[in-house]
């Protein structure tokens, strides 16, 4: 089968790879769409210290079952199924208390397990008992299914902070996942949603509806926005749903009283120390939390909300291209050109 194979850091190439084979206790999907991450572009830039090269990379997958095994029930041959990336062991500490997310012995797609830039994907044994394979419902395109797993990330990170009805919810970053949030906050009852942005580009493209305000950051400052638009109090919760410090940074002065911080973006590696002040925290009793990953239950929550239009993904998908211009998708994607790049092998 043909693969983008990330050879070294900066290195991506399409060649020839086996195509895997389903034994008995695997499955194998056909992929027919896999998004591009940000997570993609920074293990594309500078690697990652659990990824040993060469790797297939892409984790927002979508496909059609090629094969199952004889031991795998409740699965048929052409159905149409998305990937929730994470695979827990199911054993450990944490998986017994029911958080998959921190499972101490997990893989994933696109890191320890090939993942979807590549014609197909083997699902392991340890996947298919995971329970990682959603169908995906009717109404869906395979682009916009390949959406579910960052929208059952932002449905994790939304939940650990809190968003619910009355939230004022400040979403730092207008990208695909940015928008996702803002999307799902309206959903999850918020009564404001406030969106902010510095690149021009990434603000032309913000679909009407997607927030109640965008600001744009060059042309207003993003503390006395937060603060206009809450009566001076400021946000219940904000989400850093971009990868930069300064943000991170801003994102203490823009909370209210007891506010809510979610670093939901992450920071190259090498360049992830951030100065934040701490008397901000100590004095307005800010709680500051980290998200990432999900779990299949968050990523079959989020293939309903799509599925059923609640959510709405389609506007989201910027460009598709063929897993032979990898290599122009992955530029489309690192320069903003557009929304959501999503491969078609």
């Amino acid at each position: 089968m043909k693969a983008a194979v990330l050879e070294d850091v900066g290195v991506l190439r399409v060649r020839d790879v086996e195509t895997p084979a389903a034994a008995d206790d695997s499955v194998v999907v056909r992929v027919r769409a896999c998004a591009i991450c940000g997570t993609d572009l920074r293990i594309y830039r500078h690697g990652h210290h659990r990824i040993q090269l060469p790797q297939i990379l892409g984790h927002e997958i979508a496909g059609t079952i090629e094969a199952v095994g004889s031991a795998v029930p409740g699965y048929a041959q052409g159905e149409r199924v998305a990937l929730s990336p994470r695979i827990a062991c199911g054993r450990c500490y944490y998986c017994c208390s029911g958080r998959y997310t921190y499972c101490q012995y997990a893989c994933s797609f696109g890191y320890q397990v090939p993942g979807g830039f590549a014609e197909y994907v083997l699902v392991p044994p340890d996947g298919v008992r995971a329970g990682v394979i959603n169908v995906i419902p009717p109404s869906l395109s395979f682009e916009e299914a390949s959406l579910a797993e960052p929208l059952a990330c932002a449905i994790r990170a939304q939940r650990v902070s809190g968003v619910g009805n009355g939230s004022v919810v400040v979403v730092i970053g207008a990208g695909p996942v940015g928008l996702l949030h803002c999307r799902l906050a309206q959903v999850n009852g918020a009564s404001k949603v406030i969106l902010l942005e510095r690149n021009e580009a990434r603000l032309r493209q913000v679909p009407g509806g997607s927030a109640d305000e965008v600001v744009d950051v060059n042309r207003r400052e993003a503390q006395e926005a937060a603060l206009a638009a809450t009566e001076g109090r400021g946000a219940d919760v904000v989400i850093v749903a971009c990868s930069t410090r300064d943000a991170q940074q801003q994102s203490l002065a823009l909370a209210g009283l007891g506010g809510r911080i979610n670093f939901f973006g992450g920071l190259p590696p090498g360049d992830s120390q951030v100065n934040l002040d701490s008397n901000l925290v100590h004095y307005k009793e800010l709680t500051i939390q980290g998200s990432h990953s999900s779990s299949p239950s968050e990523n079959a929550e989020a293939l309903d909300l799509l599925g059923r239009g609640i959510i709405k993904g389609r506007d989201l998908i910027g460009k598709s291209f063929p897993l032979e211009s990898i290599d122009d998708a992955f530029l489309y994607a690192e320069r903003r050109e557009g929304l959501k790049a999503v491969v078609r092998p």
